[in-house]
């Protein structure tokens, strides 16, 4: 039988696991929006490229004053992409530590506990198998 202060130590871990469980989901789903919008700005970036490259083209006279202003207006579009992703990438760096550092505490306060655990189980085994014995060496002594 596991003694009162046992099981709330055992409790204690569990809520400091679950605590950082929800700590952990919080950074997870901040972490998720970084990258959302680092891919946004990615996915931007690549269709301008490929805007660049399909429409840079002219086939009359009659659209080259214009292709030199579309030109720079995509790069600088392009430009302006580059400068906020690399903005960016700091904070998703950082974002992605503080989860890597949420999800190792987390997995220690899951350890500690699950050790804990096995610790009472295998002392409640012993306690039992002791209780046993002290039984069978009873009997024995009654028939002897």
């Amino acid at each position: 039988m596991a003694t009162e202060a046992t099981r709330r130590r055992l409790r204690a871990l569990q809520v400091m696991e679950r605590l950082k469980s929800l700590e952990t989901e919080r950074q997870a789903a901040e972490t998720g929006a970084i990258r959302a919008r680092m891919d946004k700005l990615e996915g931007d970036k690549s269709a301008l490229l490929e805007r660049l490259s399909g429409e840079s083209r002219i086939d009359g006279l009659e659209g080259a004053p214009y292709l030199g202003r579309f030109i720079r207006s995509i790069r600088a579009e392009v430009d302006r992409i580059s400068n906020d992703a690399a903005k960016l990438a700091p904070e998703l760096a950082r974002s992605e530590e503080k989860l890597r550092a949420a999800l190792a505490e987390q997995k220690t306060y899951e350890i500690l506990r699950l050790k804990r655990l096995a610790e009472e189980r295998e002392a409640s085994a012993k306690r039992e198998a002791e209780a046993q014995d002290e039984l069978s060496l009873l009997r024995w002594n009654r028939t002897t």
